[in-house]
């Protein structure tokens, strides 16, 4: 009876695990199930049905025990019973798997709804996808436009930036020449003033002679011929001749007094004079144009002496008396630049490097009419070396030692809108570098101007190894002679090249560079030669080479040639006149960059040290230039 009970109890389990879904048969044993269960009812109509595997379980199990020896009948009636039970069971499991059917294709049916529904779904995503692809494309679109509009804004916004500015210079120049000319407006109401005294004493109608219009072309010339000719003739001192822009003609240069617009002591610049056999002390010369001008003390040189050198008196004063008498003042050509601030005159020089060009320049008034002394400007279109030549101004102007260079007047960064490409640099104006002045003078430097020179280069290069820069390019055109208030004297110019020291060269100059850059240069090691101050030392033993003999050591030879001669160069300096100074020479061009010696021992050299005895000449020209 406890095997019966047992397993009566795991069918019991087994129905009631499929009747409450406990249990999830595969759909092929379902199907299997009601494969058999169809043949099992069609076949109990027809043929008794086999006894089951539980009825034989349990008959095998009443057959094991022997059956009581009492009561045999109540046993017979208990197996009765436990048939029946048995039956009720299998039918039960037949109800459970009906119901498990029934849950089977619910859940088919369920599946395909969903399969469907995700399909739908997945469909709609689709569509969403194209959708936004192409709502994020018309936008990239969009975005582009956006993008170049901008741009072409930005462009436009720096154009307005830069005209901007433009205006800005131009207002600043405005009211600086308004301001200068309201000064000489100024003066010349106060020298409208002094003449009508004078007429007045004179007995001179002063308001018919003030309306008379101007009618002389000359800038130097304010008043008409019938105003000059009924007052004193303005008298030049400290006058010198020199040649005028046209074959024969000549020009007085002198310090002015008693001009009728002129203040006294002003230089000036006649138009040329009408008779040239004229121009001699105490006489009065006529100009082409028509004003009268008393010559009265002409300039004298002084005497210059030298120790290391003998130098007659009146040599220096016949060099440059000739080299004035070949300097004519250029015409104006009817083109500006800076937007108009400074009129162009003369011909555009180039550069020796041929990177830029050099012209001559005057401040135009708010008339366009040139006023003030002329002017250098230097154009070129690299924009960046110009940046960078005013930056080394700059930076040696900021320092304690800052040598002898140019005198900068203003850096345009845009050339104004004739030359919106290029960038200029107006600069005091040179008669003439060095190299192109000592043939004017002799064909080379000589006593106290052979010294002055060497101290403006020594001082120059002292300035830029103070600021940690190394020249690379000091030679003779990098020189110009200026004639200012205090005499003749000279100025470093060109500093584009100038690189801070240990760094490697942007150019380089064949006559000027020592033989360690050219053999870097010959084993293509030129971009990454580090320059020391020792590369300016030999430049300067070179430049004071050509300044004491007029000619260098690789005068009329190509570049090539001179680049590939400097590694075995061997200089001879027997044609240095003075002994002093060949001896520095020989020490500044040392093959060996180690043996020359630093710009504080050069300063220390007995030809640059014994100045006291060598004070540059002096005399005194016009004003600055």
């Amino acid at each position: 009876m406890p095997t019966y009970g047992l397993g009566l109890l795991l069918v019991t389990a087994y129905a009631h695990s499929f009747s409450h879904g406990l249990l999830q048969p595969s759909r092929r044993v379902l199907r299997h199930i009601a494969v058999e269960k169809s043949s099992a009812s069609s076949s109990r109509t027809l043929t008794p049905r086999p006894p089951s595997a539980i009825s034989v379980f349990f008959a095998n199990e009443n057959d094991k025990k022997p059956p009581p020896k009492n009561n045999i009948n109540e046993a017979q009636n208990a197996k009765s019973g436990s048939n029946a039970d048995l039956l009720q069971t299998l039918q039960l499991k037949d109800e459970a798997i009906n119901q498990a059917q029934t849950a089977v294709s619910s859940l088919e049916s369920a599946l395909e709804s969903a399969v469907s529904n995700l399909e739908n779904m997945q469909q709609q995503l689709r569509l969403k996808v194209k959708n936004l692809e192409d709502e994020l494309k018309t936008t990239r679109g969009e975005l582009t436009a956006t993008r170049s509009e901008l741009d072409k804004v930005r462009v436009e916004l720096a154009g307005a930036k830069v005209k901007l500015e433009n205006s800005n210079d131009a207002r600043g120049g405005l009211e600086w020449a308004l301001g200068q000319s309201q000064e000489e407006a100024r003066k010349a109401g106060e020298r409208v003033e002094q003449l009508e005294g004078y007429l007045a004493d004179l007995g001179v109608d002063a308001s018919s002679v003030m309306q008379q219009k101007r009618t002389e072309n000359n800038p130097w010339q304010m008043w008409g011929s019938s105003l000059k000719s009924l007052t004193p003739v303005p008298v030049l001192d400290d006058w010198v001749i020199i040649k005028g822009s046209t074959e024969g003609e000549i020009q007085i240069s002198g310090k002015v007094t008693n001009h009728p617009s002129i203040p006294d002591g002003d230089a000036i610049v006649t138009s040329p004079l009408s008779d040239a056999s004229q121009a001699a002390e105490k006489k009065v010369v006529t100009t082409l144009s028509g004003s009268k001008y008393k010559l009265g003390t002409p300039m004298v040189m002084p005497s210059k002496q030298s120790l290391s050198k003998s130098v007659t008196q009146a040599s220096s004063s016949q060099q440059l008396a000739a080299s004035r008498a070949s300097i004519a003042l250029p015409t104006l050509t009817g083109n500006t630049i800076g937007n108009g601030r400074y009129l162009l005159a003369g011909t555009a020089t180039p550069s020796v490097n041929g990177r830029s060009f050099i012209q001559t320049a005057y401040r135009a008034n708010p008339l366009g009419k040139p006023m003030g002394e002329p002017l250098a400007i230097k154009v070129s279109q690299n924009k960046e070396a110009m940046k960078r030549e005013f930056a080394n101004y700059q930076k040696v102007a900021a320092g304690l030692k800052r040598g002898n260079f140019i005198k900068r007047v203003e850096f345009l960064p845009v050339a104004g809108q004739e030359m919106p490409d290029k960038s200029a640099l107006v600069m005091q104006r040179g008669i003439a570098d060095v190299k192109a002045f000592m043939p004017k003078v002799g064909g080379r430097l000589e006593g106290a101007m052979l010294y002055d020179c060497a101290m403006t280069a020594l001082r120059c290069v002292e300035a830029l190894h103070a600021a940690k820069l190394v020249w690379n390019d000091l030679k003779t055109e990098n020189f110009v002679v200026i004639e200012d208030a205090s005499g003749v004297s000279f100025r470093g110019i060109d500093l584009e090249s100038c690189m801070p020291v240990r760094t490697n060269p942007v150019d380089y100059t064949p006559e000027a560079c020592p033989p360690e850059f050219a053999k870097a240069f010959l084993d293509g090691e030129a971009d990454t030669f580090l320059l020391e101050y020792s590369y300016d030392v030999w430049s300067y033993g070179m430049f004071l080479y050509e300044i004491s003999t007029g000619r260098g050591f690789f005068d009329g030879l190509t570049a090539e040639k001179i680049t590939k001669m400097l590694p075995t160069f061997q200089p001879n300096v027997q044609d240095v006149p003075d002994q002093q100074l060949a001896d520095l020479i020989s020490q500044c061009l040392m093959t060996n960059p180690k043996d020359r010696p630093s710009f504080v021992r050069i300063s220390r050299h007995p030809y640059l040290a014994n100045s006291s005895s060598k004070t540059p000449f002096d005399f005194l020209f016009g004003s600055s230039i």
